[in-house]
C-alpha cells in the first residue's frame, strides 16, 4: 500500500478549500443552531455528549470558529468546530459529516477551509477518535506523537 504524502504548507491546504459541487461553506459561529449541530454529530457517530443538550450548546457557544457545509436546500451536511487564536494555534475539536453526505470530500474540504481561514502562521491540531485514525493520513495530515493530555471526567 502506498502511503499518502503529507500535505504541507498553507497554500497547499488553502488550494483544497473548495466545497464539492452542490455544497456551500459558511462561517456560523454564534449562529449555528445547537440542535442542528447535535443532529449532525449524532448522525456522524462522533463520540460527543449528544444526550446532554446544555453541554452541546455550551461546546458550540465556546467555539470561535465554526465552518459548516450545507447543500443547496440549506440542509446541514457537515461541521468543523474549532477553538483558535487565529495567530498561532487552532484546535479542530469536532469534524463531522452526516453519513448521507459522506464520500464527497466534504470532510477534507472542511479541514482545508478551516486552515485557510486561520492563515499561514497558525498550525491546526486535530485529535482523532480511534476509528478515523487511518482516515486522516490518507488526506495528507501529519501524524504527531509529541503531546500530553489531562482527560475530562465525563
Amino acid at each position: 500500500m502506498t502511503e499518502t504524502p503529507i500535505l504541507s504548507g498553507h497554500a497547499a491546504w488553502a488550494a483544497l478549500a473548495t466545497p464539492p459541487p452542490g455544497i456551500a461553506f459558511a462561517r456560523e459561529e454564534g449562529r449555528l443552531d445547537p440542535a442542528g449541530f447535535t443532529a449532525v454529530v449524532r448522525a456522524s457517530g462522533l463520540g460527543r455528549p449528544v444526550d446532554d443538550p446544555a453541554r452541546m450548546a455550551a461546546m458550540l457557544a465556546g467555539a470561535n470558529l465554526v465552518v459548516t457545509a450545507r447543500d443547496a436546500a440549506g440542509r446541514l451536511a457537515g461541521v468543523a468546530r474549532s477553538v483558535t487564536d487565529f495567530a498561532y494555534c487552532c484546535t479542530l475539536s469536532d469534524l463531522c459529516v452526516d453519513p448521507e453526505f459522506q464520500g464527497r470530500g466534504i470532510g477534507r474540504a472542511l479541514i482545508a477551509e478551516t486552515k485557510r481561514i486561520v492563515g499561514p502562521g497558525c498550525m491546526l491540531l486535530l485529535l482523532s477518535a480511534p476509528e478515523p485514525m487511518t482516515w486522516y493520513p490518507k488526506l495528507g495530515l501529519e501524524r504527531v506523537a509529541n503531546g500530553f493530555i489531562i482527560r475530562r471526567d465525563g
